[in-house]
């Protein structure tokens, strides 16, 4: 593995495990046992691993959203689309455990941010015009919208709420506790008639939270 990569995977490691805002540059080069002179060479700073951190996060997120409207999915695909989004917020956690803070000392990384959760927004609102012509969920167009919000809304605060209350659950419980509460969200708009794939999705998930 290249340098360079190695920074950004220890960088990413501490930061989740210790807070972005309690880690150095020479904890960083410390912890991978190489001099701050060679961390410098390929990052002036943390400001720039922070960066280089962040647009992985956003690339692979912008990926999986359009793959997410790209595609047909099935029912029950939907729900493996939002466990996948979970996951990867999990990988890059740091961001969510401390946003409001790193957006006032990263003001650059704001606009991005907010740009990417309004493809969040606009990517769940076309899954939901999915589950509608699938007859899965009886939604009208206001409604479309609050929902989406409220999963985007779920998406980007279900960590550091977790932390607080659950901080001692594994990886796996945390998100699929997720993604059942993102579930719980839609269950209410399930076709009366169509209840079959909530009900199986809500055994599986409920039974690993």
């Amino acid at each position: 593995m290249k340098t360079r990569d190695r920074i950004l995977k220890t960088s990413l490691l501490l930061f989740n495990e210790e807070g972005e805002q309690n880690v150095t540059t020479v904890d960083i080069a410390n912890e991978m046992d190489i001099s701050p002179g060679n961390l410098y060479y390929h990052f002036r700073g943390k400001e720039s691993i922070i960066d280089a951190l962040y647009e992985e996060y956003e690339t692979v997120m912008l990926s999986l959203l359009y793959q997410g409207v790209s595609e047909e999915l099935s029912v029950e695909d939907h729900w493996y689309f939002i466990y996948v989004i979970f996951e990867e917020i999990y990988k890059f956690r740091f961001f969510f455990l401390n946003l409001g803070d790193i957006l006032q000392r990263y003001p650059e990384l704001e606009r991005r941010f907010k740009r990417l959760i309004k493809n969040k927004v606009n990517t769940i609102e076309a899954l939901s015009l999915q589950l509608i012509e699938k007859e899965a969920i009886q939604v009208n167009a206001q409604d479309i919208s609050q929902l989406a919000e409220n999963i985007s809304f779920t998406l980007l605060y279900w960590f550091p709420f977790q932390q607080l209350l659950h901080a001692d659950k594994e990886p796996a419980e945390i998100i699929h506790s997720g993604v059942y509460h993102v579930l719980s969200l839609v269950i209410p708009f399930a076709d009366a008639g169509q209840t079959d794939w909530a009900d199986a999705l809500s055994v599986i998930y409920e039974s690993k939270t």
